[in-house]
Formats: structure tokens, sequence, C-alpha cells
């Protein structure tokens, strides 16, 4: 292609993508959906092979990006109208925590593993599972996370907690800086009655208080 071709793509390309990013409508991308993420990709990889690929024609390009900007636009409206589409195309918000217990269930659907589930808490400075009353796992990919409000008074005077067990398995530097061992473990699951196997996570404080959550918790129909 010449100079004056890419040029001429350049400009209706960019012109047809403006159109069609205003008339789908303004979204930060911290409330995109993974459909929306998707869509947004694809108009932009559709615009680049309109303006770069010569063997496309240029009217068969915007064709095709306004066909995909028209069915994106109906999709959205859709999911507005109609409850049962939004949750097929928008899915729903998935109960993680409640109470201060993790429900596995939810983790599993949302397919959250706990460092993420930890490093999403942090970021809302909420460092203690039992702070937590309850979360939801949005459709953007956020916890939403609602903090006791006797609890997140008292925080301050707890220190950093050590999450020393994780799905099972026991985080040795965490213990470490705990400085507790091996041995100090194994009474401390004794004394509860229970496996390591069966622990999901495991914190413990500056101040010694400790919080179990175990794997057979369920998500509350």
């Amino acid at each position: 292609m010449g100079i004056a071709e890419v040029t001429l793509r350049s400009l209706i390309g960019f012109a047809v993508l403006f159109i069609v990013a205003r008339v789908l409508g303004k979204k930060l991308i911290a409330q995109m959906t993974f459909f929306d993420f998707v869509t947004g990709i694809t108009i932009g990889s559709v615009t680049a092979n309109l303006i770069l690929n010569k063997q496309i024609r240029l009217t068969t390009g915007v064709y095709a990006l306004l066909i995909f900007g028209f069915l994106t636009l109906a999709l959205g409206l859709l999911t507005i109208k109609v409850f049962s589409a939004r949750k097929v195309l928008s899915g729903e918000p998935l109960l993680i925590i409640k109470n201060g217990k993790i429900y596995e269930q939810g983790m599993m659907h949302a397919r959250l593993s706990v460092d993420s589930l930890l490093h999403q808490l942090r970021k809302k400075n909420i460092f203690y599972l039992d702070d937590v009353d309850f979360a939801f796992f949005e459709t953007d990919g956020t916890i939403s996370p609602n903090q006791k409000k006797t609890q997140s008074e008292q925080s301050s005077g707890r220190g950093l907690p050590q999450t020393f067990i994780i799905d099972g398995r026991v985080l040795e530097d965490s213990l470490q800086a705990l400085n507790k061992d091996k041995k100090w473990l194994d009474n401390l699951l004794a004394s509860h009655q229970t496996k390591l196997k069966d622990v999901f996570v495991a914190q413990l404080d500056q101040n010694d208080n400790l919080y179990i959550d175990y794997r057979q918790d369920r998500q509350p129909q």
C-alpha cells in the first residue's frame, strides 16, 4: 500500500472507530466485564486490520466494524432490559466470604485463589479475614468486602497478620516469621481436632489471635 492509501484507511478507520466508541458509551476499565474487555480488543483488532491489511477491502472492513459494533450495542441493551440475558452475558456477583468464613464453592466458581483474595483485600486496607463480614466477587473481577465495624476498630493494635496455611499447605517462611515450628503447628491442629489437609486458610496476628477457615464451608443457598 502507498502512503495515500494508508492515510485514507487510517482516517476512515479512526472516524468509524470513534463513532462506534461514542455509540457504545463510556465505561471505566475497572467497571468492564470480561465480555466488555474482549469486545474492546476485537474492535481494535478489526480496525487495525482495516488500516494495515491491503487484502481486506476498505468497504468490507468498515462494514465488519459497524456490524460488530451494532451487535455489541444490541447485547448491551439486552443485558439492561432482560435479567436472564444479563446473568448469561455478564454473570452475577459471587459470595466468597460470610462472617469471616471463606466459601470454597464461590472461590472455585470465580476461579479465585487465596493469594489473589488476600491481595485484593489488602488493596482495600483489610488484612484480617475475620474482619470481613461478607465479600462478593464482582463481574468486573474485583472484590467488594464489607468490614465488621467492631473488628475494624480493634485491628490497628493487632499488627500485620501472617497467613501460614493456604489450601492445606504450610507456608514455611510465614511460620518462621511467627517464630513457630512444626511441633507448635502439630499441637495447634491437635487442639482444634483437625488435620492439615482440612484447613483451607490459617492466620495468626502479633497478639496470637488465630483465624482458621476449614474446607467444609459451603456457600449458602
